[in-house]
């Protein structure tokens, strides 16, 4: 046995993955096959990843099991395993795992969910959804990441804004692109795979908007670093910000949303704007000349969050263990 506790994800990559195996000192498997986002693929990539999953699982004897939702059918496989040789699972669900795609999937997310020693979810909305639903269910934040040390990412003088960007359906980008014209003199960074988009997407924006592309880790996180200001954004209610905790993580002023969710996650050293280009223009305008204040306010906000953090890993492992 490799170590009794395990962190399963069906996908490429995934920061809250990531950050909460680590803290859990458990080891972490990024199960991902056929990464064309092709639908009629997915039947043979679950296949081919649910076929992986067991065979480690069997090698290796987990005690614990962590399973990434979506997609649920990775904890479905983990769950099949266990009817077998008894092992326990918690689901760790995304937002991502209760958008309207899934719905068709409904009676085998509630099973398992009901089936699960605990469901951690992001906020008090989801808890009771998971406790409709007959699940156990309890808040854990994303983990704030530690970010190594690297070198600065090359920016243009002035003011320099970040928009963490994956050209998600719920990212509002053309407003964002729209502050842009309404600010020529800050220069914003959009992240993001360029490749995953048409090319009309990055047509007529102003010469002040640069779409980076998918950056390393070293780059990114020296972008964010070289950064002002971080914005991370949705135009979806009860959507955790993982660019946000990266923001506070680095003591980096943010721009979110103005959701309620959110305004409860990043209490300090955060602007609220509503998802337009002048809601943005606003907060952006409000947060110039502050940049040092608001970074120093944010960094003390990190040490607050790191703690209670730590507090509610500890309580959930009371919960399981």
């Amino acid at each position: 046995m490799s170590n009794k506790r395990h962190f399963y994800a069906w996908a490429p990559y995934g920061r809250r993955s990531e950050s909460l195996a680590k803290e859990l000192d458990a080891e972490l498997f990024f199960i991902h096959y056929l990464k064309f986002q092709v639908p009629a693929f997915a039947p043979f990539k679950y296949i081919l990843q649910g076929i992986r999953t067991h065979f480690i699982m069997l090698t290796q004897r987990p005690q614990l099991v962590f399973v990434q939702n979506s997609p649920i059918f990775c904890a479905w496989a983990v769950y099949l395993h266990g009817l077998l040789f008894g092992t326990k699972f918690v689901l760790d669900h995304h937002s991502d795992a209760f958008a309207d795609r899934w719905n068709w999937i409904g009676p085998l997310q509630r099973f398992l969910v009901r089936k699960a020693e605990l469901n951690l979810v992001t906020t008090d909305h989801w808890v009771k959804v998971i406790e409709g639903w007959g699940g156990k269910a309890m808040i854990l934040e994303d983990a704030l990441p530690v970010f190594p040390e690297v070198d600065p990412y090359p920016v243009q003088d002035g003011t320099c804004v970040v928009m963490v960007n994956t050209y998600a359906d719920d990212e509002p980008l053309s407003e964002v692109v729209g502050a842009a014209r309404l600010l020529p003199d800050v220069t914003f960074y959009i992240t993001g795979n360029k490749a995953s988009q048409p090319p009309e997407t990055f047509e007529n924006t102003p010469d002040n908007v640069v779409f980076t592309g998918f950056l390393s880790d070293s780059d990114y996180i020296g972008l964010l670093k070289a950064s002002d200001a971080v914005m991370a954004l949705t135009t979806r209610d009860h959507t955790l910000q993982g660019g946000g905790f990266e923001a506070v993580a680095l003591g980096k002023p943010l721009i979110t949303s103005d959701w309620p969710l959110l305004r409860f996650l990043f209490k300090k050293g955060t602007f609220y704007a509503d998802n337009t280009a002048e809601g943005f223009r606003d907060a952006i305008t409000s947060l110039e000349g502050n940049f040092v204040e608001t970074a120093e306010i944010m960094s003390q906000y990190c040490e607050e969050k790191r703690t209670t953090w730590r507090n509610s890993l500890q309580e959930m492992l009371n919960k399981v263990v």
